[in-house]
């Protein structure tokens, strides 16, 4: 029990920490966009970080699950005791978590102040696609006179910066950062989307909240055998990253429009949309545990099958 009570501490420390190192990140991605904005911006709402944020709880649900699990077989800790207290303290520390999220994301008193001054001077180059925007005043003046290149097409100058709608023409951010790898950006994408579904069902109520996470949950615990393919313990981590990064995109896939369209037609009212999602993950999720279970059969029935040697039965 010493072991279990371990895992569950660990648990306890790994699912916060990682929801705050996923919280700094974004904070500091909402600072560097808003001090790279022209002009800079004086002040940035909660409601905008939170939707910036919307990646924070699928990738701290997925990374503290894995890690749990993988800390929970290093332990030595009974697989049913890890699975059945997972599947609680999971369910519990997302819900408050999306409660918490869903409170900031509706916060829009008291901005968060950011004191910095526009970055660069008259003369700043800013790029938007093919179109090169040359600044001949001070960046923070949004009225100045600007420069426009466009591919292909004269140079404009534009003495004030006046859209057809009457409002100025937005620039674009200050080069302050490189662009993001592709990899990186297509994983934020897809992190964006299941914590974008995880919020509107949230917003439906507990029922079709509650159906959704149990069932991913379900899903993610019942692929903790993946963690032990090998006797490295960091080795069996990224080979569980990946399957993760499979069942994320399988997440992602599934609900999308298209699929979810077709999927809604083809059970042509048998199941409320709600519940379609969370059936097809625990009709995988009971697979798994089949092969599971079957393999673990297995594995007892080597061990206690007598062997036959040249000299007759050991």
């Amino acid at each position: 029990m010493k072991n279990f009570a371990r895992f569950l501490i660990f648990f306890g420390v790994c699912f916060p920490l990682l929801f705050v190192f996923a919280m700094g990140i974004t904070l500091l991605h909402v600072w560097i966009d808003a001090i790279s904005s022209v002009p800079a911006k004086t002040s940035v709402y909660m409601e905008e970080a939170a939707k910036a944020g919307c990646w924070i709880l699928p990738f701290t649900l997925y990374l503290s699950v894995m890690f749990s699990i993988n800390y929970g077989n290093r332990r030595r800790v009974s697989p049913p005791l890890v699975f059945f207290s997972l599947i609680i303290l999971t369910s519990l520390f997302t819900f408050g978590a999306s409660k918490g999220l869903n409170r900031v994301y509706n916060f829009t008193e008291s901005p968060m102040r950011i004191s910095h001054e526009t970055l660069g001077q008259p003369g700043v180059v800013l790029y938007r696609f093919d179109t090169v925007i040359t600044l001949l005043d001070n960046p923070s003046n949004r009225m100045g006179s600007r420069v426009v290149s466009i591919d292909g097409k004269p140079l404009i100058y534009q003495e004030k910066p006046i859209g057809a709608d009457g409002k100025v023409i937005s620039l674009p951010p200050v080069p302050f950062y490189n662009s993001e790898r592709w990899f990186s950006r297509v994983i934020l994408k897809d992190l964006s989307i299941s914590g974008q579904g995880i919020a509107a069902r949230f917003e439906e109520g507990l029922v079709p909240y509650f159906t959704w996470i149990c069932a991913l949950i379900l899903l993610l615990v019942s692929l903790g055998f993946v963690t032990e393919v090998s006797r490295w313990p960091l080795a069996n981590i990224f080979f569980g990253i990946l399957v993760f990064r499979g069942v994320l995109t399988f997440e992602v896939f599934i609900n999308s429009d298209e699929v979810s369209g077709s999927l809604k037609e083809f059970f042509s009212g048998a199941l409320p949309d709600m519940f379609i999602t969370p059936v097809i993950f625990t009709a995988i999720t009971i697979l798994i545990l089949i092969y599971v279970l079957l393999l673990f059969l297995a594995r007892i029935t080597g061990k206690t099958q007598p062997q036959i040697s040249g000299r007759g039965f050991r």
